[in-house]
């Protein structure tokens, strides 16, 4: 049998559970964030430096 005391202590633990639960997801999004971040930022150095090797090769092609 239930008593006032249980369903209390029920409903905090739910709650504190919840939000415990929120703020793990918050968490993983968080990292999910700064990783994409990070590959951006590898991916626009990956292409400046392919392209920066196609001009040596267009120059290197047109000069000799």
């Amino acid at each position: 049998m239930h008593t006032m005391n249980d369903d209390y202590v029920q409903e905090k633990t739910r709650r504190i559970v919840g939000r415990e639960a929120l703020r793990r997801a918050s968490r993983m999004v968080q990292a999910w964030r700064e990783d994409e971040q990070e590959n951006a930022r590898l991916a626009k150095q990956i292409a400046l430096l392919v392209l920066v090797v196609a001009m040596l090769g267009a120059a290197l092609f047109i000069l000799f």
